[in-house]
Order: C-alpha cells, then structure tokens, then sequence
C-alpha cells in the first residue's frame, strides 16, 4: 500500500492519496482539481471513494469536479453537512475565491469499517475543530489522517461558534493518543508526525 501527499490550494492542505494494486482513495481533495487528476492518470490509478476528513472549505473544493470525473462518491459525517454546503460562503470570509459545494453521498460515524478493494479504513469520530471531524486509521499502514484535529505539535483551531476546546481535547487524548505509539500522523496541513512523538511534544494537549 502507498501513500502519496498532494499540497493543494492557498491553504496548503494535504490531499493524500491511498493506493494498493492500482486502485486508490482520494482523502480531502481540497483544491487544484487539475493537479489531482493529473496524478491519478499518470499513475494509472482507478479512484474507488472519496473520504473527507470534515467539511471546511479549504478540504472540499475539488470534491465535485473528482466525483463527476471518476464517478466516485462522497463519504464524510453529517455533522458537517453544514460546513459543506456553506463552502463558497466561509472562502469569501477568509478572502479567497468561491469553492463548488458537493453532496455526501454516504454518511460515516465512529468505529465504521470501509472497505475500497483492497484498502481497509476505520473511522474514528473525532469532534472538536468542527462537529464531524473524522480521522481514518488504516491498520495495514499502521497510519492515522486526521485532518485538522491533530498536527505537528499542534491542533485544530477551535475558535469557531461550532467548534471546542474541550471536545477536540477529549477527542485527542481518549482516541488518537490510545494508537500505539509508532502510529504515523498524516494531518491535513503541515508535516507528518507520530502518536508517540504527540503525546510527548505537543503543548496543546498531553497524553
């Protein structure tokens, strides 16, 4: 299996591309629609989902241009339907350009197991930086993408109406730091890191 990592858009967001004999899951294809396809094609990969880590606008931008292109589907959690159908509106109020809104096609919560081919996911609810923020642990990688919830040294904001402190603590603490500690963090801004290294190093919250 094969991770491969696309920076995208003005935020700089991580869009990871899952891989295992030829057939690949797209994680939060924010932007740079061109880009991603570029990848897929040349590497003769045969997209099989979508899987959004939560639904801010700098993570979704190019869902719709990917889900027509390769007839795949959406997979994100409902509490942030929100989020994303308000997509276009919230890049206004950061002064970037509008972003094209998507559907979810199928609703994930915590403990689920997908399945794409040969690529098996759990998903782990992790609420705090937006209400249905999800991180998708893959065993056979022994890897976490968390999204904004968990960076290098670092965690989502959480100074949004809808957002919190405390959950997004909780959230770290009770199910991300319970990973071995060799779990690699694959987030969705910045470097990788390590479950270990977090639960040593990071200010924001200890183990």
């Amino acid at each position: 299996m094969r991770v491969d990592i696309i920076t995208v858009g003005a935020l700089f967001v991580n869009c990871y591309i899952i891989s295992k004999n030829n057939e690949a899951i797209i994680i939060d294809p924010g932007s740079d629609f061109d880009k991603i396809k570029e990848f897929i094609i040349s590497n003769s990969l045969k997209p099989l989902a979508i899987l959004n880590t939560h639904g801010h606008f700098d993570h979704v931008g190019a869902i719709e241009d990917i889900k027509n292109e390769f007839k795949i589907s959406l997979y994100m959690h409902k509490d942030d339907e929100f989020l994303l159908r308000n997509a276009s509106q919230h890049a206004m109020m950061f002064g970037l350009n509008e972003v094209k809104t998507s559907n979810i096609d199928y609703y994930i919560d915590n403990g689920e197991k997908l399945t794409f081919g040969d690529i098996k996911i759990e998903v782990i609810h992790t609420p705090g930086h937006s209400p249905g923020g999800v991180c998708f642990y893959i065993k056979e990688l022994n890897s976490v993408f968390t999204g904004d919830t968990l960076f290098y040294e670092s965690v989502g904001r959480t100074d949004f109406s809808y957002a919190d402190f405390n959950k997004l603590k909780k959230s770290i603490q009770q199910k991300l730091y319970s990973l071995n500690s060799e779990t690699k963090v694959f987030p969705g801004h910045g470097p990788s890191t390590s479950i270990g290294y977090e639960r040593k190093m990071n200010a924001f919250v200890k183990a």
